[in-house]
């Protein structure tokens, strides 16, 4: 199971040609290899404006599987910012909180956002490439 953050979840609805967005479709394809968390489908949905496009988004994404987050997962959260921040690496908390997710449920995660590959190479967090 592939946890996708909001990075590639953006490509595919604003630009479906994308490399990102091919790819995403693939794995949906795949017997639905694509799971959503919390973070990610509040990123993806606060950021669109209009009604309808919301409500049909919503409608789709909430078909993917969803992964819970727990205390276990906001402590493990804090733990990794920490392990990271004293690394000398200071990453967005909210994108820290979706490597947590990925790296508790044990989930490979794609994102166009470098800010993980900092987290992979000083954790078990595995990257989706392309």
């Amino acid at each position: 199971m592939v946890l996708v953050d909001t990075s590639i979840w953006i490509d595919f609805l604003q630009a479906p040609e994308s490399e990102t967005a091919t790819a995403l479709e693939s794995l949906i394809k795949d017997h639905n290899r694509v799971a959503l968390c919390g973070i990610v489908l509040q990123e993806v949905l606060q950021g669109i404006r209009n009604q309808k496009n919301y409500e049909l988004v919503r409608e789709r994404l909430l078909k993917f599987p969803f992964v819970e987050t727990n205390r276990d997962s906001w402590l493990l959260a804090a733990s990794l910012y920490r392990d990271l921040r004293a690394k000398g690496i200071t990453l967005p908390p909210v994108d820290v909180t979706i490597a947590a997710v990925a790296l508790q449920n044990d989930m490979t995660l794609f994102s166009r956002d470098a800010h993980f590959e900092e987290v992979a190479k000083v954790t078990g967090l595995r990257l989706y490439g392309i």
